[in-house]
């Protein structure tokens, strides 16, 4: 089954816009903090957990094997990330795409800001030949699940502001790569397409929302190589 792929977002000297577009997106929505993300399917299960202190900053984050506890300076911004694995949640589809692909470029975004269009790269392995791909992907209209998840772990105000030393060092690149990937609503489905626009694989999300416009369950479909893998997500929230 497909799990959760955890984003990191680790570096120095990062400098991007200060605005994301998610409250543009968005509008005035209720602030949900992810405790608990429940993922089943082919006989399997994960559970991956966040938890907060009473100023609802994450404390510590883990995917069910490995667990990053976050520290912060006097003023509130994110010091450093410390222990195994890596560090907070992303969509499954871009999980997904992780999992499968190097991302090599963003070619373009819809009226939000969510991007929708992404160049990516397989390597073989026995050859050294690299293929590349096209991801077309679709949103919701509803607030980006973990949005302010991450801004509880500081990682928001790395993205857009924040210059930072960390305990490990990742490369100027992938953070920036990172700030251009964040979306401001909920992806529904991604079309992976090769060099010849044929389709190689397919991923769809179908999601049920809470009053606040929030997941509380989603059901997944990836569909690749003729194979089509099914499971299903359970969130949970701070009250």
């Amino acid at each position: 089954m497909k799990n959760f792929f955890f984003l990191v977002v680790l570096g120095v000297m990062v400098s991007c816009s200060s605005d994301d577009g998610f409250d543009d997106a968005n509008g005035n929505v209720a602030k949900k903090y992810i405790t608990k993300i429940t993922t089943a399917g082919n006989g399997d299960s994960n559970v991956s957990t966040v938890t907060y202190n009473g100023d609802k900053k994450v404390l510590s984050a883990s995917d069910g094997q490995q667990i990053n506890a976050f520290t912060y300076n006097t003023d509130g911004s994110l010091n450093k990330i410390s222990g195994g694995g890596d560090a907070l949640f992303t969509s499954e589809i871009m999980g997904t795409i992780h999992q499968a692909y190097e991302i090599g470029d963003i070619l373009g975004y819809d009226s939000k800001g969510n991007p929708t269009l992404l160049e990516l790269y397989e390597d073989d392995y026995y050859t050294g030949e690299r293929y590349t791909y096209k991801a077309t992907l679709t949103y919701d209209t509803n607030p980006f699940a973990f949005y302010y998840t991450l801004d509880a772990a500081g990682i928001i105000d790395v993205l857009n502001n924040t210059q930072l030393n960390f305990s490990m060092i990742a490369a100027s690149p992938e953070i920036i790569l990172a700030k251009l990937l964040l979306p401001v609503n909920n992806p529904i489905s991604v079309i992976i397409r090769d060099e010849t626009n044929i389709e190689v694989a397919r991923i769809d999300v179908s999601y049920v929302y809470n009053a606040d416009k929030y997941p509380i369950s989603s059901q997944v479909t990836v569909q690749e190589d003729g194979f089509v893998d099914q499971y299903s997500v359970l969130y949970d929230y701070l009250p």
